[in-house]
């Protein structure tokens, strides 16, 4: 007797995934759940450009963790941000410098994260100067960061404000190329921490199929 397949993909419910209030909680997608156990505190990967529906922002990907959950709609909370390392690589060349650098900070309202940026010089520089740049850039972040909101700090970040303001406060200590804060995480503890990239519609459609040929043989 053939064992009856059972198609937990069909069993899921879909919840919609709303944006925090700093991108004014708009609908950006849609996930698939059991209930709302399984998708409480659940860190979901989604393009920007999903949000801002900005084609420049095709580069930069937003972490967002689910905090609450409304009948069918999932609240979240912004937890971090990248831009994808494709884009950096084009950014660095030979007789260029590239310095990475990581610092924490804490906002104005007392939100602790991490920070990672990027500065490409417009040409080779001393040891000396890439630690004026280093210096130079971590001090005007931290005191920057201090003085504004998690949020809007945030918001700089990824319309390009931050680094162009980063870029206006280094550039006169040697010519640059481009200063991008390519990365922020925020400082978080949870027992759970699983990642689900957002799946399209192509995805869900072979999913189903997949399983709906796999319960069609099983009856064979």
């Amino acid at each position: 007797m053939a064992k009856k397949v059972v198609d937990t993909w069909k069993s899921k419910n879909w919840y919609a995934v709303m944006a925090p209030k700093v991108f004014n909680e708009a609908k950006v997608s849609e996930v698939p759940a059991l209930d709302e156990e399984h998708l409480m505190n659940r860190v979901i990967n989604i393009p920007l450009k999903e949000i801002t529906r900005d084609l420049a922002h095709m580069y930069i990907s937003v972490r967002l963790r689910v905090t609450e959950i409304k009948g069918k709609s999932a609240y979240t909370k912004f937890i971090g941000h990248s831009i994808a390392r494709e884009y950096l690589h084009t950014l660095v060349r030979s007789r260029r410098d590239a310095l990475y650098i990581v610092f924490g900070a804490v906002s104005k309202d007392e939100v602790e994260f991490r920070v990672k940026v990027l500065i490409v010089t417009a040409h080779n520089c001393s040891s000396a100067q890439k630690t004026a740049l280093r210096n130079k850039a971590v001090d005007f972040l931290k005191n920057k960061i201090a003085r504004e909101p998690f949020g809007q700090f945030i918001q700089g970040v990824l319309y390009g404000k931050a680094s162009t303001e980063t870029y206006g406060a280094l550039k006169k200590i040697v010519p640059l190329r481009r200063v991008e804060v390519y990365k922020t995480e925020l400082k978080e503890v949870f027992d759970v921490a699983e990642n689900q990239a957002v799946p399209s519609a192509g995805q869900e459609a072979q999913k189903t199929q997949a399983a709906e040929e796999t319960a069609e043989a099983a009856g064979e």
